[in-house]
């Protein structure tokens, strides 16, 4: 039995989707903070609410972790519940201390307590801050520029101090500009599909020379799953991510390619920018078997069709260029 944090969230839905694929008992752990519990479990776990069990929790709630482990007798957390928006997180930073920090440590403990077998928590490579090489591996100095990248930071650290301190078998897997379908937050992917399906110009901030690793939702799914299979991911660090670096400027050229008719503009740069590259994801792959199944163009062309399909009718968009075949 798998409790997966953040299970109706935007990378936990698909890793649940994943664990109840492989056969796995799924125990949804969620505060559901990002809305109502009825529209989520329709934008996210529409196909599999009936194979899972939910659990409206919070992680900064230790009783309420406590309890749950108790009643669905949970071997293995898979975490990745967290405020992860920056913008958000800049705007609150209390709140993100208590949930990124806080909220981790109270389910490692909990772990530590009822002696799991497994306890996975998802990072970022926002922990790196400003990449000082590329491509950067999981030795590149930690050095976030943001408090969202710190209060993860900081979570990280107490995870593998878990490791060292109490044999708590633990894996970090550092993620990078994950996409897909099921994201809610106005990430740059989401954003610039919103808009150009609705006719809207994309915007590239100081021109989006910004180049980093879009990583598809269901290729870090993926990775997360393959973890948290392997007693050889013990006390390790992972960057999980999608292959190929690409530019926001990149980016939006392959949205428009799929979406006709839109607009891209240039504008001011915003300082809150991380200045990022190519994450090295060779341990990943010899130590795990990741292997990334989509690219930018096949994951952002999936995306859009899920935008169209699903997205746009639940939020009443109104739609002013539609889906070419690229």
């Amino acid at each position: 039995m798998v409790l997966v944090t953040g299970g109706a969230g935007f990378i936990g839905s698909h890793v649940c989707r994943k664990l109840v694929e492989n056969g796995e008992n799924v125990v949804v752990f969620d505060n559901f903070s990002q809305g109502k519990m009825d529209i989520l479990k329709k934008l996210r776990l529409s196909d599999i609410q009936d194979k899972v069990a939910l659990v409206n929790g919070d992680i900064t709630d230790f009783d309420s972790i406590v309890k749950t482990l108790k009643k669905y007798k949970n071997e293995k957390i898979i975490h990745t519940a967290a405020i992860t928006f920056i913008p958000t997180a800049v705007k609150n930073p209390s709140l993100t201390f208590k949930v990124n920090t806080v909220g981790t440590f109270n389910l490692l403990e909990a772990a530590r307590q009822f002696d799991l077998s497994k306890f996975i928590y998802v990072s970022t490579s926002s922990s790196y801050g400003n990449f000082q090489y590329t491509p950067a591996d999981e030795k590149h100095p930690l050095e976030p520029k943001d408090i969202y990248g710190a209060t993860k930071l900081a979570a990280d650290r107490i995870t593998i101090s878990y490791y060292r301190t109490y044999d708590l078998p633990v894996s970090i897997l550092r993620t990078s500009s994950v996409y897909g379908p099921g994201d809610l937050e106005k990430r740059v992917a989401k954003n610039f599909i919103e808009n150009a399906i609705q006719g809207v110009p994309l915007e590239l901030h100081g021109g989006g020379v910004q180049r980093r690793n879009f990583s598809y939702v269901k290729d870090v799914a993926e990775g997360i799953v393959l973890a948290s299979k392997l007693k050889e991911s013990d006390g390790e660090v992972f960057n999980i991510c999608g292959e190929g670096v690409y530019s926001i400027k990149e980016l939006a050229e392959v949205v428009k390619k799929f979406v006709p008719g839109t607009v891209i503009k240039e504008v001011g740069a915003r300082s809150i920018d991380t200045k990022r590259g190519d994450l090295d994801i060779s341990k990943a792959k010899k130590k795990l078997g990741y292997k990334p199944k989509y690219n930018i163009e096949t994951g952002i062309n999936e995306y859009i069709r899920w935008v169209l399909d699903v997205y746009a009718p639940a939020f009443n968009l109104k739609i002013k260029n539609g889906l070419s075949d690229g």
